[in-house]
């Protein structure tokens, strides 16, 4: 079993059956994955600025079925990002046919919602496949994770799937992820392996991850142990806050943590954030913006191509982090880019 570590400021510690998953990836799906994770890293590097996200975030609805303690949804001031609503399933047909024209070769969809609330995934997978993407992606607490739902997933031509489960033991796990049930979502994820087995399909590759907690410090090598095992790739990643509270500022960062200094985020160079009320961001947070755009009323062309995108990219690339809100509230500042 090889161990990799991304970062050093990223915390993020993959232990994979199978070495780099980039290398594994592209030695199952061949040259063009391999040209698409150079792009990627152009991008991410901020080397070169392409006229096309190379990675589409989909947030079809804000909902979730769990109220896990480091989440959004048990947030006290979620009322400030909340929409009710979805996606409209024509929308998301328009930007499929829009991107397969052009170079953007993966999504996910969720967002910082449960994918499997949404009855459509299975078909909206499946839909972008056709449509070009070559890596498809999905997050999920695998609570709703059935074998019928997992067959239509691995039907769909869904490239990875990563699950979270934050603990070895039922009690921590259902301290932190409340509203499951250990030994019904553990069943769910074997389960899921098995029917991939017997379907004869590498796909989509499995990542187990744990965010490392206070709750959950003493469990972390049992669940590292324990997973190796059954899935393609275990991660374990620090917490990092959903923002850079007074607390921080004022130093109270937590053993070890400092601001980085003139550290620059690649999420403008790479994505858009697509939300289900049609908000368009050019990250992943979503309190304070940015919003760059409607989906219902500009393509993904025009809003990464637009003078507000533009703006962003140059501010970031230049050092001006203080200058944007969103950036400065940040709590990249204090734990890097991921």
């Amino acid at each position: 079993m090889n161990q990799t570590i991304t970062t050093d400021k990223s915390k993020v510690f993959n232990y994979s059956r199978h070495g780099n998953v980039d290398d594994y990836l592209c030695s199952l799906k061949g040259e063009e994955f391999c040209e698409y994770r150079k792009r990627w890293k152009a991008a991410s590097s901020m080397e070169r600025e392409f006229d096309f996200p190379v990675f589409l975030v989909f947030e079809t609805m804000f909902k979730c079925n769990l109220k896990c303690i480091m989440c959004y949804h048990s947030n006290q001031n979620k009322s400030a990002y909340d929409y009710d609503g979805m996606l409209p399933t024509e929308v998301f047909g328009r930007i499929m046919k829009e991107c397969s024209g052009r170079y953007c070769p993966s999504l996910t969809i969720g967002g910082t919602s449960e994918p499997l609330l949404d009855i459509r995934l299975p078909d909206m997978l499946a839909l972008a496949v056709n449509s070009g993407f070559m890596d498809t992606m999905i997050n999920t607490n695998a609570t709703l994770l059935a074998e019928n739902v997992s067959r239509k997933l691995i039907k769909s031509g869904l490239t990875r799937i990563r699950i979270g489960f934050d603990g070895a033991t039922a009690e921590t796990y259902e301290k932190i992820r409340i509203g499951a049930n250990f030994h019904r979502v553990k069943s769910n994820i074997l389960n899921f392996i098995r029917i991939r087995n017997e379907m004869g399909s590498r796909f989509p590759i499995v990542r187990v991850s744990c965010v490392h907690l206070s709750e959950n410090d003493k469990e972390i090598q049992d669940f590292i142990t324990y997973w190796k095992p059954h899935v393609d790739y275990v991660s374990i990643q620090r917490y990092k806050p959903h923002e850079f509270t007074q607390e921080c500022k004022r130093g109270k960062m937590g053993a070890g943590e400092q601001v980085i200094e003139n550290v620059k985020c690649s999420q403008p160079f790479e994505r858009l954030y697509i939300r289900g009320n049609g908000d368009v961001h050019a990250c992943c947070s979503m309190v304070y913006g940015p919003r760059v755009g409607s989906i219902f009323e500009s393509s993904i062309s025009d809003i990464w191509n637009s003078d507000k995108m533009k703006r962003l990219r140059w501010q970031l690339k230049n050092g001006e982090w203080d200058d944007i809100p969103t950036c400065k509230e940040c709590m990249i500042q204090t734990y890097g880019a991921v």
